[in-house]
């Protein structure tokens, strides 16, 4: 049913408000920065057919401006069918309290990317002055946790931005912290390019960490002695034959170790071409 003009809230006997898309204000704080487009237009087409089934959440800010709190991909879903009311549940929340709920929606959903996570705490400590302890006892996770998530956050921006696009996991990106800030970016780019293992990146960068210059410092003296263990090569080479073995192909491997070296073998059966002799 068409509403007459000026749009303005209006709250249901059930509790829920009926507010102008208009005047919800972002979260400035928003947990979430990557948006699937298709996943976007499978829910704005459900939302189509079945109607917004999940009211978003907003605090008030005054009489005409509401702040999302979360639900923002419902919220842009509406936008994008032009709806111009949607459904709210208003909340008592401040600033801090506001990016809280937000954080701990997003966490709830198993698509959240590990890097929106990690800033989505940040947020959340630099809006409350929290400490890590405390935050993780509000959210149910690991002080720990928390904290190797925020060191994510000391990758260069453009390589986090980088990063999205692409398929590697939390666990790719933690090697990228080992690399100065000048070769993070190449090292992820070679990691999404050749698609290489977690074991394979690792070498990568370890390889990497290998020609930088002072070479007498503490910290690659140490590199340099991770190198030199064989059981790296040995790790990454079993890791190429697993996933041949993944791809379909009878591949296999053995490794004697002998007092002054290390024989690797890797077998992998040759197919005869239709028609060659015997």
């Amino acid at each position: 049913m068409q509403r007459d003009t000026p749009y303005r809230a209006q709250q249901s006997a059930r509790g829920i408000w009926s507010i102008p898309v208009q005047l919800v204000l972002p979260n400035p704080r928003p947990p979430r920065r990557a948006f699937d487009g298709q996943a976007l237009d499978a829910l704005a087409d459900s939302i189509r057919q079945v109607g917004l089934l999940q009211p978003i959440s907003v605090r008030k800010l005054d009489a005409d401006k509401f702040e999302l709190v979360s639900g923002e991909r419902r919220l842009r879903a509406c936008r994008q069918l032009g709806f111009v009311y949607i459904d709210a549940v208003v909340v008592q929340a401040s600033g801090e309290r506001s990016a809280l709920l937000a954080l701990v929606e997003n966490l709830q959903r198993e698509d959240l990317h590990f890097l929106d996570e990690a800033e989505g705490y940040a947020a959340v400590l630099e809006e409350s002055r929290m400490t890590q302890e405390w935050l993780a006892i509000r959210i149910g996770k690991s002080q720990s946790a928390i904290a190797n998530k925020l060191r994510l956050l000391r990758l260069e921006p453009d390589v986090r931005d980088a990063l999205r696009r692409t398929k590697l996991t939390e666990r790719h990106a933690r090697a990228l912290l080992r690399l100065p800030a000048g070769l993070q970016r190449a090292a992820m780019e070679r990691m999404d390019a050749q698609k290489l293992t977690v074991s394979q990146g690792d070498a990568l960068v370890t390889s990497m960490l290998a020609v930088l210059p002072d070479k007498g410092s503490p910290a690659l003296r140490k590199v340099i002695t991770i190198i030199r263990d064989h059981r790296l090569y040995v790790n990454a080479i079993a890791d190429i034959v697993r996933h041949m073995k993944l791809a379909g192909i009878d591949a296999d491997s053995s490794v004697r170790e002998e007092a002054d070296q290390i024989e690797i073998i890797v077998r992998v059966p040759v197919r005869k071409r239709v028609g060659a002799s015997l």
